[in-house]
């Protein structure tokens, strides 16, 4: 994989990604489509190498995961790589190498978002909920469909569902094992919007212009605050982050931009 990237510049990986920045917003695209972008070790391995080149250059404001599949976008971890796998190395290797993957993802400073254009099963959907905002195709199919193989969500997807819609639900789809539509994921708030799929990417698209407008350092503090949610912490975090976003140079700008009745310029 290429370490240094410019705007101009893409990769592709031979494990099966794509990874590209363009006017601020960096792209993932997941293109193992034999495989219905099954993930090994190997691929996380480039998507976490993706991942820091994104951490290491300022001029990315936004990180889309994506796929080149019309009918997944991931269809789950590779049952044909962690199905030999013997238990302690299951927990320890594979399971512990996704998650240290996903928490990279769900800690970025900036804001991610899951383009659900195909269906998103097990690792796929844990994939999904790991990034900020989830945007899917009316026609794509998100579940957990572990329980028919004998396995678990094992990269926090139980975890995150459940902050997401509860245990009820997560229940649901966890020990039946069936996939919903776009449509019930959006009522039950795993999904911020589905739209069909000849407008899909003009959504994104728009998001993602307007992401890139915002002030980086509010969206930092923001999403950090938001994971002190679940400490029982929230006034204090509260207090911290509206100080840290008084001092920059952004809260100068915006206050300016607001007297001055122009668009801020962060």
């Amino acid at each position: 994989m290429k370490t240094n990237l410019n705007e101009e510049t893409g990769m592709q990986s031979e494990s099966g990604i794509r990874f590209a920045v363009e006017g601020g917003i960096a792209v993932i695209t997941l293109e193992r489509v034999a495989r219905h972008n099954a993930l090994t070790l190997h691929m996380l391995d480039d998507i976490a190498r993706a991942v820091k080149e994104v951490e290491r250059n300022d001029d990315v404001r936004v990180l889309r995961f994506e796929t080149a599949s019309p009918r997944f976008f991931s269809s789950g971890a590779d049952i044909n790589e962690w199905g030999d796998i013997d238990p302690q190395k299951m927990g320890t290797r594979f399971i512990r190498e996704g998650n240290r993957v996903f928490r990279g993802i769900a800690e970025l400073d900036i804001p991610t978002i899951a383009v659900l254009s195909a269906s998103a099963l097990g690792g796929g959907l844990e994939l999904a909920l790991a990034c900020d905002l989830r945007y899917a195709s009316v026609d794509a199919k998100l579940g957990f469909p572990e329980a028919s193989v004998g396995a678990i969500p094992g990269w926090m997807g139980c975890a995150r569902l459940a902050e997401l819609v509860g245990a009820v639900r997560t229940r649901e789809l966890i020990l039946l094992g069936e996939p919903i539509d776009a449509a019930r994921a959006v009522a039950w708030g795993i999904v911020n919007e589905a739209l069909p799929a000849d407008t899909l990417r003009a959504r994104v698209d728009a998001v993602s212009a307007l992401l890139v407008g915002r002030s980086r350092t509010s969206l930092s503090v923001g999403k950090r605050l938001l994971r002190l949610f679940e400490t029982g912490q929230a006034e204090i975090a509260h207090e911290l982050a509206a100080s840290v976003c008084k001092a920059s140079p952004d809260a100068l700008e915006g206050v300016a931009a607001f007297r001055e009745k122009r668009n801020a310029r962060f």
